[in-house]
């Protein structure tokens, strides 16, 4: 957790942590450092897209990526308005997303509330909060407000709260506002939760552009997160507890197996042992009989024995060279890919040496994750090269993948990730299909591309035949696909 708290800059805990709009975190110093001002060309540049060529960047194939120049897609084209006013820009260090701010620059960020206090609380902050920020009713060193009396104008921390404004009493009826980060169209603390746009807005937004949305109490709304976090923990220990369960079991029935195949091994080995021994004290026992017979000084009765031991001797030595072979090991393997695949593999890394980039295209490389996670896939995104939204560009086995269509002079963000099937189902098939085409997912991959779409009005239908054992789906009663 440490890691979370310290600076991607300067390595040291968070000191007056601001909030960037991409939701990573800064020291307010740190974030200073990093603003640069807005030139007027930045500006044009930055605005001038209307005149430029638009190009789409879709995944077609599953072994490359095929652009075509279309307008009103997505490559090329920001994800937001315009930033008339900008005068300062940062490039988050974490993301590299751009930031566009005001006049009052790095300043203007809303401060990060809830890390300040968890780093405060696991003792890594040892300066004191900001003047604006900190408890009115402090002795010595102040620590950073929670809370501010609307009747009182006073700001408390939580031990200055709890001895000098209980709730009870003759303060009971005042009102306490929680600190918190304001409303940055307004500047008002939020009052509400919007479920639609899943941001908290003040009661001015709620008039302005939130009047058809659905809405509740910050409180509420906080409090239906953190149990459905809460929830979602318990389902996940609950998981992980059976996978843990069902991994221990199959590892003791695998070592029991281990072990049978050995006992059984080593009894095959004793018994073949045994036979040898007795076959060859059978042969020691004829040999020396042989030897005595050869003694014999009465001829008849040397020659009644005689053939008698050579046929014996003959069948022992045949018997001898005729043994069977020793047992073989026993073939144990070990098929743990079909548990791996339940485990989501680790990331890609970005082969840099083997990236490149040339006029409107890019060639992107990564490396596999390492052992032992399965990996059935990779995706690729790419970002708009103006920060925005990342889309996804390719879908498929292969560890490169070439992208045209981009812009000239602009900065594109990419990233890849592998996926094995874990979390979906392994055995399930679907289709997908649009005006001009449909294609097939199994497993993660995709399959049966066919440039037919589905007319508006078409029956899309999908048979499984249990007794031929088929499933078949269709477009207006024709076949697109049979497995």
């Amino acid at each position: 957790m440490e890691e979370e708290l310290r600076c991607f800059v300067c390595k040291e805990f968070y000191r007056e942590p601001v909030l960037l709009p991409c939701g990573h975190a800064l020291c307010r110093v740190c974030a200073v450092g990093l603003q640069s001002p807005v030139h007027e060309a930045d500006g044009a540049a930055a605005t001038d897209y209307q005149e430029a060529d638009k190009a789409s960047v879709s995944s077609e194939t599953d072994s490359g990526v095929v652009c075509g120049s279309r307008p009103n897609s997505y490559a090329g084209t920001p994800a937001a308005t315009a930033y008339h006013n900008a005068a300062f820009s940062l490039t988050c260090p974490v993301c590299t997303k751009h930031v566009y701010l005001d006049d009052n620059g790095a300043e203007g960020l809303p401060p990060f509330r809830v890390m300040r206090t968890i780093v405060e609380r696991f003792g890594g902050v040892t300066g004191a909060p900001p003047a604006e920020e900190a408890c009115q009713m402090c002795e010595g060193e102040r620590r950073a407000a929670i809370v501010r009396c609307e009747q009182c104008s006073v700001r408390y921390c939580a031990g200055c709260r709890d001895a000098w404004h209980p709730t009870r009493g003759p303060l009971a009826q005042h009102e306490l506002r929680t600190l918190g980060t304001t409303c940055t169209d307004h500047g008002s603390p939020p009052v509400l939760y919007c479920n639609t746009c899943l941001v908290p807005i003040c009661q001015r937004c709620v008039n302005e552009r939130h009047s058809s949305h659905v809405t509740q109490p910050l409180s509420s709304a906080a409090r239906a997160h953190k149990d459905s976090c809460e929830e979602l923990e318990r389902q996940i220990d609950q998981v992980c507890g059976e996978v843990a369960r069902a991994v221990e079991a199959r590892r003791d029935e695998l070592v029991r197996a281990a072990r049978a195949s050995r006992a059984h091994a080593a009894a095959e080995t004793r018994a073949a042992t045994s036979q040898a021994a007795q076959r060859l004290r059978e042969a020691t026992a004829l040999l020396h009989f042989s030897i005595e017979a050869l003694k014999e000084s009465d001829p008849a009765a040397f020659l009644q024995v005689g053939g008698i031991l050579s046929a014996r001797a003959q069948e022992t030595a045949a018997a001898l060279g005729a043994r069977a072979p020793p047992p073989a090991p026993p073939a144990l393997t070990l098929d743990a890919d079909p548990v791996l695949r339940a485990v989501p593999p680790g990331a890609p890394t970005m082969a840099v040496e083997l990236c490149a980039a040339r006029g409107c295209s890019c060639t992107l490389a990564w490396r596999a994750p390492p052992a032992p996670r399965a990996v059935r896939g990779y995706v690729l995104e790419l970002d708009d090269g103006l920060g925005g939204p990342f889309r996804e560009v390719y879908c498929g086995r292969e560890t490169i993948c070439t992208v045209d269509g981009l812009h000239y002079a602009s900065l594109y963000s990419a990233r890849v990730k592998a996926f094995n099937g874990a979390g979906s189902d392994a055995l399930g098939w679907a289709m997908y299909i649009d005006a001009r085409r449909s294609w097939f997912v199994h497993g993660g991959a995709h399959a049966g591309r066919a440039a037919r779409g589905a007319a508006r009005g078409a029956a899309v239908g999908v048979l499984l035949d249990l007794t031929r054992g088929t499933l078949r789906f269709t477009v207006d009663d024709q076949p697109r696909y049979i497995l």
